[in-house]
């Protein structure tokens, strides 16, 4: 087989898995986790830096939001069997840039990466990253390219895959859409919440041995409750939405 062909095929393959390897890394954090002392030693200023970190991952999402705001049906979308475009999206966020979830995706995994504070893990990731999604953007752009050719290769040379350009922003062609958001997104926004509560629950339950001596549950604080309590609603809420209703639904989206 033609290395080009193998990449492909590489590509396609982690392309189907993709909402689901990188979780290897939350359970590489997960086991590291235990031997990380809080920030400054006491859990008010640790919650701080936790919450710094969560900035980073919902950043990830905004990103995310931004792009799926504006992309029509069948771009941008959360299927995995296969390869699906029925336009090459070349304004608003892809005018910048052209895989912009997979830089929402990168903000919203550093995010937990960040509550380590190692520098070297945090270089893991950023390389496991690379090489993870250098293979799905391959296969992504070798079908954009066989089925767009010439219109997809002058949009490929003046916009970066990556890192976005500063400059050249085009409005979008369709108008924002929220609904499309909260339809498509509220899984993100839930999943990033969960990470977020047990990864400082299993913070509390090794740097506070004391609050678990007694009852395991002594480790659940006031923050977990309206944190955690918060997501778990609105994701029961929206999830009913989604499948009771068409309320979220959007013509074109």
């Amino acid at each position: 087989m033609a290395l080009i062909e193998e990449l492909n095929q590489q590509g396609n393959f982690l392309f189907r898995w993709r909402s689901y390897i990188p979780g290897v890394i939350l359970f590489l954090s997960l086991l590291y986790l235990p031997y990380v002392p809080y920030f400054q030693g006491n859990y008010e200023s640790n919650l701080y830096w936790l919450s710094g970190a969560f900035l980073v991952s919902f950043a990830g999402l905004f990103v995310r939001c931004f792009t799926i705001g504006y992309t029509p049906k069948n771009t941008s979308g959360r299927n995995t069997k296969q390869q699906v475009a029925d336009v090459v999206n070349q304004s608003g966020i892809y005018s910048l840039v052209r895989h912009p979830l997979y830089v929402g995706n990168f903000l919203m995994y550093l995010g937990p990466v960040f509550i380590l504070r190692d520098f070297a893990f945090a270089l893991v990731y950023i390389m496991f990253f690379y090489l993870y999604y250098e293979r799905i953007i391959f296969a992504e752009e070798y079908f954009l390219r066989g089925k767009f050719a010439k219109g997809y290769l002058e949009w490929a040379d003046k916009t970066p895959a990556f890192i976005p350009r500063l400059s050249g922003y085009k409005k979008p062609n369709l108008s924002f859409s929220f609904r499309n958001i909260w339809k498509r997104e509220y899984p993100s926004l839930f999943g990033i919440i969960v990470v977020f509560t047990v990864f400082d629950l299993i913070q509390v339950y090794f740097q506070e041995p004391t609050l678990r001596a007694v009852d395991i549950t002594g480790i659940w604080k006031p923050f977990h409750t309206w944190f955690f309590g918060f997501g778990f609603v609105f994701y029961i809420v929206t999830r009913l939405i989604v499948k009771t209703t068409k309320l979220l639904e959007v013509e074109g989206r």
